[in-house]
């Protein structure tokens, strides 16, 4: 993930920048009537939103995702072969009595 620096390096910079004192308020002066302590709203309003978009930039920024991977996987198979196997079969004797045999019982083919 890679970050974007320069936002941040501004908003340093931008902390970074000496400011000059306001001059205190002289009532002599006409040029600083309404303005009691020198100060510039403006310039407060334009430096907030400076430092607003740098944090926003940095904060905000979109990383880099790659996109998700699918596997394509078959469907199951519809019919499957059952192996065959030995099985115990009864067998009634002529005398009425009952016995078992073993009998082979080939492979199956079975479809769902």
């Amino acid at each position: 993930m890679k970050r974007r620096w320069a936002p941040a390096l501004a908003f340093i910079l931008v902390l970074a920048i000496p400011v000059p004192p306001a001059q205190a308020y002289r009532g002599d002066d006409h040029h600083d009537r309404g303005h009691h302590g020198g100060g510039c709203v403006g310039c407060g309003f334009v430096g907030g939103l400076v430092v607003g978009g740098a944090l926003g930039a940095l904060l905000g920024a979109p990383y880099a995702v790659a996109p998700p991977t699918y596997a394509y996987t078959p469907p199951p198979p519809a019919c499957y072969t059952r192996p065959g196997y030995w099985s115990q079969a009864p067998v009634v004797r002529p005398d009425g009595l009952t016995t078992y045999q073993r009998v082979w019982v080939p492979p199956q083919t079975v479809c769902s």
